[in-house]
């Protein structure tokens, strides 16, 4: 096996893209499909994937403020976390290859909404290591967020350097981020979320599902 760590986003990779899927149902309900969607992507969801806002804050008091009191916010909530669905190819080759290489998440998520899926899928038991947004107060695309990633597949060879936001390593500790990072392949359905990686010398893969075997066309090993 070339790699020693495989990090996968959640959305998109693990799940399909949940938002997709929900848009159906806020669709049938008359709800204004981009108005939910500009809250979902707004600064103050960013705040609440960082662990800078709470849950409560962000649906129960952001989002209740900003649309029609005809609409209700769990149903919006529910239907979001509803929307994610397992990929099954994925699973299967974590599962044939758990005792090969350690299996990472790596997801700018939310609390409850990864409490959901698990009650839902009990995905955690599939990864030895996650990375979410709520634990280190960043995400996607910041490089902090990258390093971070880095520490956690590699706690032992990072012990001595501290990772400050805004601050991205710099000399000898970016070489061995790099070299550390070449050990990492990610798999992302976002190309944007995805290059902050490459410039740590992590091997990128943009998955689409349905369509694994253009990953293990790319890397054989995995298959």
């Amino acid at each position: 096996m070339s790699f020693e760590v495989i990090a996968l986003d959640l959305g998109g990779v693990l799940f399909s893209a949940g938002k997709e899927v929900a848009k159906t149902e806020w669709r049938q309900l008359g709800y204004d499909i981009d108005l939910i969607e500009k809250l979902l992507t707004s600064p103050e969801s960013k705040d609440l994937r960082k662990g800078i806002i709470g849950d409560h804050e962000f649906w129960n008091i952001y989002v209740k403020s900003k649309v029609p009191d005809t609409y209700d916010v769990e149903t919006i909530k529910l239907a979001y976390y509803r929307g994610y669905i397992l990929d099954n190819d994925i699973v299967a080759m974590i599962n044939r290859l758990k005792d090969k290489v350690t299996f990472v998440s790596f997801s700018g998520n939310i609390p409850s909404r990864i409490e959901y899926l698990d009650k839902q899928y009990q995905f955690r038991k599939l990864f030895k290591v996650e990375c979410y947004s709520f634990d280190c107060g960043a995400t996607k695309p910041d490089p902090y967020f990258v390093e971070y990633l880095i520490k956690q597949s590699f706690p032992k060879e990072t012990s001595n350097i501290t990772i400050k936001h805004g601050q991205p390593v710099t000399g000898s500790n970016l070489d061995l981020f790099k070299q550390l990072g070449n050990k990492i392949l990610y798999l992302d359905d976002e190309e944007k979320d995805a290059k902050p990686a490459q410039d740590y010398n992590i091997n990128t893969f943009i998955y689409t599902r349905g369509q694994i075997d253009k990953l293990y066309e790319k890397h054989p090993e995995l298959k």
